[in-house]
């Protein structure tokens, strides 16, 4: 099917290419903020929203959608937009798709400007995929914070600022509160190769049920403390299921990788872990009351491939 060109959204189905594939039944908007071939430079304002004419900015976008029936936003190839304030980017409107058209470094690049610049999620069921994310600060806390259920980030990538980092780092990832149960996090590419200053807790699961954080690549360079942790359940997790990662996670002195408090429940399996010389090769993966099934772990380059961690069964 074609693209569509209606002004202010369409209620037909319809589906787009560039990479990504999404039926859609609800409105459709279109946002770039710079002419391209078929679009002009977008406008913030109630006449745009097309992909001839598209808005300027995600948030403006958002803004425009009716909760809770399917309206989509896609996030036009070369599109660069800066969130330089708390809530820069709000996600305040139940069961939108945010979707990056274009492959490569042509998908849509959001840069966070100042260290308390944050995208929140406030409302349910929210996606955001095939983005990428960066930084132009150091020190940048808390980049995602989630509130409410049954939020996806799917392919929201992350590449650190400048050459190796030397600009800015990032402290946080993503954050989030009890309420934001049923969160996946999938199929994402990270990479940061210079550490913060603060202690780096790079996803953050506060109290929450049913998250699933599958098929992520996570290398970073972190603070050097036994506080920095790549995922973490820091109030206990119920349900989770952490699977498919490849994580490097690098510094001295950090000793787990995969850090769930004591009665957090759930699967942690087929994860690969790497860590500097510090990480425990018995304890860099901890859950208490989890189910564990083959997860490796190294804390050596170049000479030695993983272990189970924890340790194997034995039979009895």
């Amino acid at each position: 099917m074609s693209l569509s060109y209606f002004p202010n959204g369409i209620l037909t189905p319809t589906i787009v290419g560039g990479g990504v594939e999404n039926p859609c039944v609800g409105n459709v908007f279109y946002v770039g903020a710079t002419a391209s071939g078929k679009w002009v430079a977008g406008v913030d304002d109630p006449s745009c929203g097309s992909l001839g004419k598209p808005f300027k900015t995600i948030d403006y976008a958002i803004g425009k959608c009716t909760a809770n029936q399917g309206d989509v936003i896609y996030v036009l190839p070369g599109h660069t937009e800066t969130i330089s304030a708390a809530g820069g980017i709000t996600c305040d409107v139940a069961g939108v798709s945010i979707i990056g058209l274009g492959n490569g470094n042509l998908r849509p690049t959001i840069t966070w400007s100042a260290t308390a610049s944050s995208w929140l999620v406030t409302a349910a069921n929210v996606l955001i995929k095939n983005i990428i994310t960066t930084i132009s600060v150091d020190e940048v806390v808390s980049m995602f914070a989630v509130s409410k259920a049954g939020c996806t980030l799917d392919t929201v990538d992350f590449a650190e600022y400048g050459a190796k980092g030397a600009t800015g780092q990032a402290i946080q990832f993503l954050l989030t509160t009890a309420d934001a149960d049923e969160l996946t996090i999938k199929n994402c590419y990270h990479r940061q190769g210079t550490a913060a200053n603060a202690n780096q807790v790079w996803i953050n699961l506060v109290g929450t049920s049913h998250t699933r954080i599958l098929n992520n690549t996570i290398m970073i360079t972190a603070k050097a403390a036994t506080a920095s942790i790549c995922i973490s359940g820091s109030t206990a997790v119920v349900d989770a299921e952490i699977v498919g990662n490849r994580i490097n996670w690098l510094g001295d002195t950090i000793t787990s990788v995969i850090n769930c408090v004591t009665t957090s429940t759930g699967i942690v399996a087929d994860n690969r872990v790497m860590g500097g010389a510090a990480v425990l090769l018995a304890g860099a993966i901890v859950g208490d009351a989890m189910q564990f099934s083959q997860n490796y772990v190294t804390n050596t380059a170049g000479t030695a491939s993983g272990i189970l961690a924890p340790a194997g069964d034995t039979v009895t």
